[in-house]
C-alpha cells in the first residue's frame, strides 16, 4: 500500500477515531459455508454477507487447521500474486500488511526466523506469528498476538513466521478494536477462531468499512476469537492453485493486471503461503 504509506499516522488517526457505530452493518448475516476441501485441514468457501434477504457484498474464506498445514513469509522484490506462487508453488498465498515506498516492511515480519523491518512501531497493534521453534505443547503452531494489551518480547518470539499489521478488529475479549471511519475498501484479514484454526477473509468487493467487518465477523458464525486487518486496497489479494483448483479473489482484478509495469500497486513484496505439513 505504498502510495498511503508516507500518510500512515493519519490513517490510524482516521480508523481510530470515534464515530457512530455503522448501523448499517450491525444486522449483516451471512450463507452457511459450503466448504470444499483443498487438502487435508484445509477448506475454502465463498460466502453472500446478507443485509435481510438480500446479497450486499461476498467473500472468500480458507479455513486451515494448523496441526496438518503449515505457514511461510516470503518478502523479496515486489512481484504479482501469480510470480510468487509459481516460484514458491504454495497451493494458497495471500498479501500480508503494509510496507513502504521502498517495499520494506513498516511493521515487523519474521520469515524463517529472520526479522524484516522495524522492531518496534507503536501503530502495530497485533501479529500474526506460526511455526515455534522447536515441539512444546504450550505453544500454537498459528495465532494471533495482542500487541497493546499483551506484553510481547520481539526479540525472543519463539516463532520462526510473523506479520505484524493494524488494527485488530478483534481481540480475545471479543471487544471490536476499530472505530468507524466510514472509508469502504477490499480486506485481507486473518483471524484465530476457537477451535484453534486460522481463517483467511478476503473480499471480493469494497463493501466493508474495517468497523463494518469487525461488526460482521463477530457476529458470523465462524466463532471469531481473534482477527487482524492486513493490507487492503489494490493489495488485498488471495490466490488458491491446486491441481483440482485455481481461484483468485478479487475476481475484477484480474482484468486490471495486463499492464503490470503501469500497475505496480498490485505487486507484493510480501506474503504468506500455506503448505501442507
Amino acid at each position: 500500500m505504498h502510495p498511503r504509506i508516507i500518510l500512515l499516522p493519519l490513517i490510524l488517526l482516521l480508523w481510530l477515531w470515534p464515530a457512530a457505530a455503522g448501523a448499517e452493518d450491525a444486522d449483516l448475516s451471512h450463507t452457511p459455508p459450503q466448504w470444499q476441501v483443498l487438502s487435508r485441514g484445509l477448506l475454502f468457501s465463498e460466502i453472500s454477507v446478507l443485509k435481510g434477504d438480500t446479497a450486499v457484498a461476498s467473500l472468500a474464506v480458507v479455513k486451515v487447521d494448523p496441526a496438518h498445514n503449515r505457514f511461510q513469509v516470503f518478502h523479496d522484490t515486489p512481484r504479482t500474486i501469480f510470480q510468487w506462487q509459481e516460484e514458491t508453488q504454495a497451493p494458497v498465498l495471500f498479501n500480508a500488511a503494509y510496507y513502504s515506498l521502498t517495499g520494506q516492511p513498516v511493521g515487523l515480519i519474521l520469515t524463517d526466523g529472520r526479522p524484516v523491518g522495524p522492531w518496534y512501531n507503536q501503530q502495530m497493534r497485533g501479529m500474526f506469528v506460526a511455526e515455534p521453534k522447536g515441539v512444546s505443547p504450550d505453544l500454537p503452531r498459528a495465532t494471533i498476538l495482542d500487541l497493546v494489551n499483551s506484553r510481547v518480547d520481539v526479540r525472543n518470539l519463539p516463532w520462526t513466521q510473523g506479520v505484524q499489521s493494524f488494527p485488530l478488529l478483534l481481540d480475545y475479549k471479543g471487544r471490536i478494536r476499530v472505530k468507524e471511519s466510514g472509508k469502504r475498501a477490499h480486506r485481507t484479514v486473518i483471524a484465530a477462531d476457537r477451535h484453534g484454526n486460522i481463517l483467511i477473509f478476503n473480499t471480493r468487493d469494497d463493501y466493508f468499512t474495517l468497523h463494518g467487518l469487525a461488526l460482521f465477523l463477530k457476529a458470523s458464525a465462524f466463532e471469531i476469537d481473534s482477527a487482524l486487518n492486513l493490507d487492503g486496497g489494490t493489495e488485498a489479494q488471495l490466490y488458491i492453485k491446486t491441481r483440482e483448483r485455481e481461484y483468485f479473489s478479487p475476481p475484477a482484478w484480474t482484468t486490471k493486471l495486463g499492464s503490470l509495469l503501469d500497475r505496480r500497486e498490485f505487486l507484493l513484496p510480501t506474503v504468506i503461503g500455506i503448505f501442507p505439513r
